[in-house]
């Protein structure tokens, strides 16, 4: 980037990574775009709302929650070159011999990259988690956080992947299904986009849990898959509990961790012990099956990265014999709620489900069509709003039961990001007289 004029379309978490380090290149010159320019710039970068004013950059940096497929994303490919943080900062590790692993999947990546590093370390290899869980690679490698013997540990989004060329290291994948059809178009090129990331890298590299390997044999060679259970066995790895982890999917999700580590060179029998005591101590990170409440006997747990059908059925899977209260929906992006009912349904009462917009009525009505194939009553109220919903949570919930916020849907109908409506789920639980756990 020394001497080059560098774009920057978008000024998030990335977008700012990027400024930080075209400044720390010598960039002859950086410029911002972004829908609301931001006021808080280095001095000298100027910023503005117009994309097609980042054509005369040699070199743009596209965040990562802009789509390539948009008109003024290709428009602008096709008259400068455009690059991610993630994919320079990949492509500067790999040359620095860092041993890396990137884990990606539908749900269960920020589980597992956290897992796999928490392994790494208790085996007495340092280990740094980074990525799309929370910290830009471009600023682990500016913070020169990764010394002599560290690996690292990337949580890799859809979006970051479909970005990234030519990269070769370790890799795991934990679970497919449709997701972020608006930006990639369609599930094939989801699919294709989210293991992009992948495409040059080696036989017997990626670990594939085996709810995805089907999907994954389509794009990319079998001879890079590897099965965990061809290198953690299913009796080895119920010797590695996850004592603080509900559902049967995080057992899967402690397997992909546990291979992919033992691919990097994890000696699982010399280390047993340690990796053992860090798998059954590691808590579920925030806002994945996290409780946040009680209230009354009633425990409420925050599950608010819960964003298709497929993960709000591992929810419930995972308090199976338990009462729940699901609360769920959000924006709708014409994603499929059949399954997911009728295993609601199947649950015999157990699981009654309180709607909210948009996707709240396709739901309700997918939950009536069901009960009614089966006969019964159909578990569901239709309410308004999250507050609406929480409220009459709050009324019928009984004590020994749990209300679990797992929307199926993303959250930007109604609120900036998933961490706002996490907020304002627990902070409507506070105000209710709940107690935080």
């Amino acid at each position: 980037m020394a001497g080059r004029r560098v774009g920057v379309w978008g000024y998030g978490r990335e977008g700012r990574a990027a400024v930080r380090a075209a400044l720390a290149a010598g960039a002859a010159g950086v410029e911002v775009v972004d829908a609301v320019p931001p006021a808080d710039l280095p001095d000298g970068v100027p910023a503005g709302t117009d994309v097609a004013a980042l054509a005369g950059c040699d070199l743009v940096f596209r965040s990562p929650g802009i789509s390539p497929y948009r008109e003024d994303a290709r428009a602008l490919a096709a008259r400068t070159t455009l690059t991610s943080g993630t994919g320079v900062a990949l492509a500067e590790f790999a040359a620095r011999d860092v041993p890396t692993l990137c884990v990606t999947g539908t749900k269960g990546k920020s589980t597992t990259s956290a897992l796999a590093a928490a392994v790494l370390e208790a085996a007495g290899r340092p280990a740094v988690h980074a990525g799309n869980i929370g910290t830009p690679l471009l600023d682990v490698l500016l913070d020169d956080a990764v010394g002599d013997g560290t690996s690292l540990v990337i949580e890799v989004s859809s979006y970051q992947a479909a970005a990234v060329e030519g990269w070769s290291g370790w890799g795991a994948v934990t679970s497919l299904a449709p997701e972020h059809l608006d930006w990639h178009g369609d599930v094939d090129t989801y699919y294709r986009d989210k293991l992009h990331v992948f495409a040059a890298c080696g036989p017997g590299t990626v670990v594939v849990g085996p709810q995805a390997r089907s999907i994954v044999e389509r794009h990319l060679d079998p001879e890079v898959l590897v099965d965990p259970a061809d290198v953690v066995p299913e009796a080895r790895l119920a010797g590695f509990r996850p004592e603080r982890l509900a559902g049967v999917h995080n057992v899967a999700n402690v397997h992909v961790a546990l291979a992919a580590c033992v691919r990097m060179g994890v000696d699982l029998d010399r280390s047993a012990e340690a990796v053992r005591a860090a798998v059954a101590d590691f808590r579920a990170l925030p806002h994945r099956l996290y409780p946040v409440a009680t209230r009354d006997g009633v425990t409420f747990v925050d599950d608010t990265l819960s964003t298709t059908p497929v993960s709000v059925r591992a929810a419930i899977d995972a308090f199976a014999g338990q009462q729940v209260t699901l609360i769920a929906g959000g924006q709708d992006r014409g994603l499929d709620y059949t399954d997911l009912a009728a295993a609601v349904v199947a649950r015999g009462g157990s699981v009654q489900v309180l709607t909210v917009p948009d996707t709240g009525a396709r739901l309700a009505a997918d939950l009536r069509a069901a009960a009614a194939a089966a006969g019964v009553e159909a578990p569901v109220t239709e309410t308004g709003s999250l507050a609406d919903a929480v409220a009459e949570a709050l009324r019928t919930a009984r004590p020994g039961g749990l209300v679990l916020l797992s929307p199926g849907a993303p959250s930007y109908n109604r609120f900036r990001n998933y961490e706002e409506l996490a907020r304002t789920y627990e902070q409507i639980l506070l105000d209710a007289g709940a107690q935080r756990v």
